[in-house]
């Protein structure tokens, strides 16, 4: 028996071959997921094109019964429910093997497609050298940011890691290069479902020769994620998978790093500044006391203001993006040592 099964919740097998097949593999986040699919309902391209292919990742909540209702209201859609929760990368690639499309267009869970975005994904491949095509991820506009949400997903440009919250895809291309490798999807320290299976195909895509567009009007607004403070203190726990895809794709240390090493563009300074305070504490202790001035003067700096409570609350953020940024530095070495190449 294989490790899914394909649900009574499907759409008519006998209509016209779809232009395009929208993957979306989804644990849980039924009224994420509601969003998605309503987004999907107004595509400007027209119900007939495109067909929706959701993979449930072994979800408590009750996706078969969503996707039946959307189903009821008109959107095109086939439900297949995994027998194991091995990541998004397993249930995506087993979504295109079952998408009668030759393009596949990807996004997640938590996202929301502009009208227009199937339209304008289709138009960015009709040039035959373009493998795959990607535009923005934007906060839902709607959403306020706060001080511990997670707003990693933002890429109002063409980003490096080229993330499936908004991709489209030849489907032979992505059948030539063996879709997702499987082996990038991970359990991370926290048991979440982290990977770079996406980053990876791109690049092996882009190192073959292949052509790639970037659409700016083609948006997906993201789900923004109020963390707590914990929760956002071990968010960078997920970056031990940066030393791999460095490993397997050079190019990242030109494209994604700062100077080829530093992942995070100020941690440089905090490397510095950790240097220089040993430095001090072994030639002359008696230096330390310049710390707390100097501390004063930059937050001066990064306010543009003296006023005690600014500078209050600017040495409040600092004090908790420290332990963040301990966590990101721990995630970076120890994935440095277990795939045998530096990352900072």
């Amino acid at each position: 028996m294989g490790d899914e099964h394909t649900s009574r919740v499907s759409g008519d097998s006998t209509k016209m071959q779809p232009d395009i097949s929208v993957v979306i593999s989804v644990k849980n986040r039924f009224k994420m997921l509601e969003d998605c699919l309503m987004a999907l309902l107004q595509q400007t391209i027209g119900l007939n094109r495109f067909e929706v292919i959701v993979v449930d990742n072994v979800s408590q909540d009750d996706i078969a019964g969503l996707c039946a209702a959307m189903l009821a209201r008109g959107l095109p859609l086939r439900y297949l429910r995994m027998q194991h929760d091995k990541g998004p990368a397993p249930a995506r690639n087993r979504g295109v093997s079952q998408a009668r499309a030759p393009v596949i267009a990807f996004t997640d869970s938590d996202c929301r497609p502009h009208p227009e975005w199937l339209d304008l994904g289709l138009a960015a491949l009709t040039d035959p050298t373009v493998a795959f095509s990607t535009g923005p991820v934007l906060p839902k506009p709607e959403q306020t940011a706060a001080m511990f949400s997670k707003l990693t997903f933002v890429t109002a440009q063409e980003h490096p890691t080229f993330p499936t919250a908004n991709m489209i895809v030849r489907k032979g291309v992505f059948d030539a290069f063996g879709g997702f490798d499987e082996n990038l999807s991970f359990r991370d320290p926290l048991n979440r479902a982290t990977e770079c299976a996406d980053t990876d195909l791109a690049w092996r895509i882009i190192k073959a020769g292949y052509a790639r567009r970037f659409e700016p009007r083609a948006v997906i607004w993201h789900e923004i994620e109020q963390q707590s403070l914990l929760q956002w203190v071990l968010e960078p726990t997920r970056l031990f998978l940066v030393p791999a895809l460095v490993k397997r794709h050079p190019e990242l240390r030109k494209s994604l790093l700062v100077a080829r090493l530093f992942f995070y563009p100020p941690i440089w300074l905090l490397y510095a500044a950790v240097c220089l305070a040993a430095i001090a504490v072994m030639w002359q202790p008696l230096l330390l006391l310049l710390l707390p001035p100097a501390l004063v003067a930059r937050g001066i700096h990064r306010t543009g203001s003296a006023d005690p409570r600014r500078l209050a609350a600017h040495a409040g953020r600092v004090m908790a993006h420290l332990p963040r940024m301990a966590v990101m530095i721990a995630s970076l070495l120890y994935g440095s040592i277990r795939y045998r190449a530096l990352v900072l």
